[in-house]
């Protein structure tokens, strides 16, 4: 509906930042929540989960060329129900941004702004992201790739600098394994991270090479299951687990200990480009993803209007996600509903559209009216 053009690189590479706020902000802190001991185990097994979702992911991309999934469940159930079948999805959308800014506002009090009430940076944080989404996709992703020119090589050397420290032997027992991680809510919360492939099923319509989009979430997901394996090997080496089991950010506290390494004190303002540059733009793609998808619903020229609504409601409801705490809680009910709605909605398109190809397929059709 809306005329905007990025390329498989672009997504990706939001895809990307996605991650790596996701890395930074909460995925650690859910992660050595859900074990008592040895991480590796539910590090793997995240991993391996987050390849359903992911697959229904690229194989709706690869059957609905030129077409994202807002428009292909309108026309495979209607318009009314085919809002219904995706609000959530969009609402999780919407509502993710809040609690994640929230959250890397408090990484930066605690680095740097230490006087300034958490409350405030957030906003400001959400305003900028909705600025960046008011440009349009194309702007956001723009501005992902000149943030992640800084973002590659200051990891690069953030992880260079933290290997000194690192005692090995903490990170042991590896063939110990404690499984009581399937019960817990943290475990299925830290499947968020990997969920950056939700972006490609709402900007599908403006990719030009979508049947290749596999490519591209398996790169993403592998890159980021080694990022994830040696960002916890720094945390576990470092602190071990008992104290980094003791925080929400323990990828936060391990950085820090880099000011007794380097030439100058305060090497961890770093952290606030490390982190907040991919998370103001991957939030601005969740934000610019359910406008759209509301544009679309309403048949709006343009999804500006959305945007200033959904930052005025925002602001309503920031008293709600004052608490640090409060917002930790709510990221970690959304992520395993997220998950459950994602492959639930993804898989009916797909169920449905089977049914509609073969029903049509004696009198010659195949299908193909719904690839956009």
């Amino acid at each position: 509906m809306y005329r905007e053009e990025i390329s498989m690189i672009q997504i990706g590479l939001l895809m990307g930042s996605f991650f790596v706020s996701g890395a930074g902000l909460y995925y650690h802190g859910f992660l050595l929540h859900s074990v008592a001991y040895n991480p590796w185990a539910p590090l793997l097994s995240g991993v391996a989960l987050s390849l359903i979702p992911s697959a229904l992911a690229w194989r709706f991309c690869a059957r609905f060329p030129r077409d994202n999934i807002v428009g292909v469940a309108q026309k495979l159930t209607g318009r009314w129900l085919g809002i219904i079948i995706t609000l959530p999805l969009v609402l999780f959308h919407l509502a993710l941004p809040w609690p994640v800014f929230r959250i890397a506002a408090e990484l930066l009090v605690d680095v740097h702004l230490n006087q300034t009430p958490p409350i405030v940076l957030s906003t400001v944080l959400l305003a900028i992201a909705c600025w960046i989404a008011l440009m349009g996709t194309e702007v956001v992703t723009r501005t992902n790739d000149e943030h992640l020119v800084i973002i590659f090589p200051l990891t690069v050397v953030m992880f260079y600098l933290s290997i000194a420290d690192i005692r090995p032997e903490l990170a042991l027992p590896v063939t110990q394994f404690d499984f009581s991680y399937w019960g817990r809510l943290d475990f299925y919360a830290s499947l968020m991270v990997f969920f950056g492939f939700s972006l490609p099923l709402f900007l599908n319509d403006a990719l030009g090479h979508s049947k290749k989009m596999y490519w591209v979430i398996l790169v993403v997901t592998i890159i980021g299951a080694f990022y994830l394996l040696f960002s916890l090997f720094l945390i576990i080496g470092t602190l071990g687990m008992e104290m980094a089991s003791s925080f929400e950010q323990p990828l936060k506290v391990k950085m820090t200990t880099l000011r007794q390494m380097v030439f100058f004190e305060r090497v961890d303002i770093f952290l606030v480009l490390l982190w907040m540059f991919p998370t103001t733009t991957a939030m601005g793609a969740m934000i610019v993803t359910g406008a759209r998808a509301v544009g679309q619903w309403l048949n709006l020229a343009n999804y500006h209007p959305v945007i200033y609504v959904y930052f005025v409601i925002a602001l309503l409801a920031r008293p709600w996600f004052e608490a640090f705490q409060q917002s930790t809680q709510f990221l970690r009910w959304l992520g395993p509903f997220w998950g459950v709605f994602m492959i639930a909605t993804v898989g009916l398109l797909l169920i449905l559209a089977r049914f509609r190809r073969e029903k049509t397929a004696p009198s010659g059709g195949t299908g193909g009216e719904h690839n956009g």
